[in-house]
């Protein structure tokens, strides 16, 4: 027993800790975006292909034969592809975008938006209505949603539109990124697929982009931060994720790990001195809740599975 919770306690500290890295590879983003003029599109660019690369070869060394069946199969060859481009790509460049327009801390609680939709798409293809409980998880999104974006003020927006919409589409976009590799990640992993569809939607965005809107100078903190979004914002706390998870589980990873918007709020406002008000913590709380409503299960017991996270 004592092991047990060993284990559990170790477990739910590495999910902090990825959580914590997240948030604070959001603010990164943000510092780039503001100080070097880095496009969103060039930043989602290198991060995806740089990223995909790392977890490839992880995935090669891990689950090679996974890996090599995956990509030889017509059908699941084509959902990866599917998934790369409208699940990883849309997500990351969703979220950066909201970053650009917004700051750090908005962004990322409104992509934790997306819970809420997935339970309400599950609600529509499982044809059924809301429970209780779900019906004040959205009523609590579309007050936090409202508070974020116009400080209670009905006759006008605290953020702007375009920073409101790409905040929004990033929450849809974990729909899509969460519930499009269900059947990869169950018959070959996780590692291997999001790996994968990392590094199909970063090609895909080279070809539209060709690594347009990157710094004038290359010096060396931009690439000192290039390092801590690639490698401290996506490969490191993604596996740790995956590894905290399998030790806490899912429901208690999923709660831990949305850290990730406080992180990214305190680094916004002590790192880069973004003005944070009383009204926006009260947005921030009402959407925050909802993790915590959507992840306790109704009776079941501590599940073991891998949930995916909303953002990488």
């Amino acid at each position: 027993m004592k092991s047990q919770n060993k284990s559990q306690i170790k477990g739910m500290i590495i999910v902090l800790m990825a959580g914590t890295l997240w948030g604070f590879s959001g603010t990164c983003s943000q510092f780039l975006f503001e100080d070097y003029g880095i496009t969103p599109i060039y930043l989602t660019n290198v991060r995806m292909i740089s990223s995909g690369v790392i977890l490839l070869a992880l995935g090669f060394m891990r689950h090679r034969e996974n890996l090599c069946r995956m990509l030889t199969k017509k059908k699941d060859l084509f959902h990866l592809i599917v998934f790369g481009l409208f699940g990883i790509l849309f997500n990351q460049l969703s979220y950066l975008m909201a970053i650009s327009y917004t700051n750090s801390g908005t962004a990322t609680i409104l992509q934790y938006i997306g819970p809420v939709l997935i339970m309400m798409v599950s609600c529509v293809i499982e044809k059924r209505l809301p429970n209780k409980k779900e019906i004040i998880a959205i009523i609590l999104v579309v007050i936090g949603t409202w508070l974020l974006a116009t400080h209670g003020d009905f006759g006008s927006l605290y953020i702007t539109p375009k920073g409101l919409a790409w905040g929004l589409l990033s929450a849809l976009a974990v729909v899509f990124y969460t519930m499009l590799p269900i059947s990869l990640i169950k018959e070959y992993g996780s590692i291997p697929v999001v790996g994968s569809g990392m590094l199909i939607g970063g090609i895909a965005l080279s070809f539209m982009n060709r690594f347009r809107g990157g710094p004038a100078v290359y010096d060396s903190r931009v690439l000192m931060y290039l390092a801590i979004i690639i490698i401290f914002g996506t490969v490191i706390p993604y596996t740790a994720y995956l590894a905290g998870v399998s030790l806490c589980g899912a429901v208690k990873g999923s709660m831990i790990a949305s850290i990730e918007p406080v992180s990214a709020t305190v680094c916004m406002v002590v790192w880069l001195g973004e003005p944070f008000y009383a009204i926006d913590l009260a947005g921030f709380v009402c959407i925050f809740v909802t993790v915590f409503l959507l992840a306790k299960p109704e009776d079941p017991p501590e599940e073991t599975g891998l949930p995916e996270e909303p953002g990488l």
